[in-house]
């Protein structure tokens, strides 16, 4: 567990437990007087469901008590579930199993907080609105930036101006095609589902179409992560090491590290790692074509170096927002924004 002892972080009223639940990871802070405490960690719904309550329970008997929560729900994707509402609702039983005496507060895609009881009514105004959340927080700040969050496993891209949220998407699908949910991340990503080829001894050789390595692992070799903020899994269940990241990365192209040398892998790993930061300014001009933005870009999350880096290549000013600069706030950011949006409305 981190902790942010900052004003930025700190609770006038009682505490209050911000989550985000992911398809892949859960997160959660708990906002009080005495400033930020966050807690990540790995979850695979789509193979631990029936575990969910019960992990939920744990992580909130280590962040403490706090009579109200707020929470922002992604895992309803997961395949896990025939559809986003049997997701929803099975997330809904699972908070309600976990958290008997908090009141639950359930964050939407109009902005507001909704009692579990609407939520199940409603399941598509509350599926995936964690991206808004964060971004009502940085309009705060910043009244006209490009907002880039960008996670473990997908990328928003969100236009601000004014103060206001300029997205055109709401739903997953309509973002996707809008160009402000981009499916790509700092560390879950398969290679094979990145680059169809890569630079080799003179020439291009196609990738095997196998889960052999991540993002995380170019990352991890290339020194954009550290070991220590490795917190996906692997492709191969060996530990997020440069040694074993040279492995898997080798093995993408069906070698090893007795046919290939470390030079040679590190090539690769620079080249995915271009085409990657490639893809994510393609998606940040396909958003400014369409909304003028005269402000930075504000990059946010596990991969906001990669946010920096795509900002850079456009010829963009780039910042960190203050409220999310710190590096536990900013992985956990759809989480720290519900509790302090939720903060502010106070448990009654």
């Amino acid at each position: 567990m981190t902790r942010e002892p900052d004003s930025h972080y700190s609770s006038g009223n009682e505490a209050v437990i911000g989550w985000d639940i992911g398809g892949a990871n859960l997160k959660a802070v708990r906002l009080s007087r005495e400033g930020l405490q966050v807690v990540q960690q790995p979850f695979a719904v789509w193979q631990r469901r029936d575990e969910l309550a019960e992990a939920l329970a744990r992580i909130a008997a280590e962040l403490g008590p706090a009579p109200c929560a707020a929470v922002t729900i992604t895992a309803e994707l997961s395949d896990a579930f025939r559809t986003k509402r049997d997701g929803i609702t099975f997330i809904l039983d699972a908070l309600q199993s976990a958290l008997p005496e908090t009141e639950l507060k359930i964050f939407g895609l109009d902005g507001k907080f909704h009692h579990p009881a609407k939520a199940y009514q409603q399941p598509m105004l509350v599926a995936a609105a964690n991206w808004l959340a964060t971004a009502l927080l940085v309009a705060r700040d910043l009244a006209d930036c490009l907002l880039v969050d960008i996670g473990s496993t997908t990328t928003d891209i969100t236009p601000i101006g004014g103060g206001k949220v300029l997205a055109e998407g709401r739903n997953d699908p309509e973002r996707l095609v809008r160009g402000e949910l981009l499916y790509t991340g700092a560390s879950r990503t398969p290679i094979c589902a990145l680059v169809q080829r890569v630079p080799l001894w003179g020439g291009w050789c196609p990738v095997a179409a196998e889960l052999f390595a991540t993002t995380q692992d170019a990352h991890l070799l290339l020194g954009h992560l550290p070991a220590e903020q490795c917190a996906s899994p692997s492709a191969d269940g060996r530990p997020a090491t440069p040694e074993y990241a040279l492995e898997r990365l080798a093995r993408v192209v069906c070698a090893d590290t007795e046919l290939l040398s470390q030079a040679e892998v590190q090539a690769i790993a620079q080249y995915i790692a271009n085409e990657q930061i490639h893809q994510i300014a393609g998606a940040m001009t396909q958003v400014l074509s369409r909304v003028k933005v005269v402000g930075p870009v504000a990059a946010v999350g596990a991969g906001a170096f990669l946010a920096e880096a795509a900002a850079a290549r456009l010829g963009l000013d780039y910042l960190r927002p203050a409220t999310l600069a710190r590096g536990a706030a900013s992985v956990a950011a759809p989480a720290v924004a519900v509790a302090l949006l939720l903060n502010e409305e106070a448990c009654v």
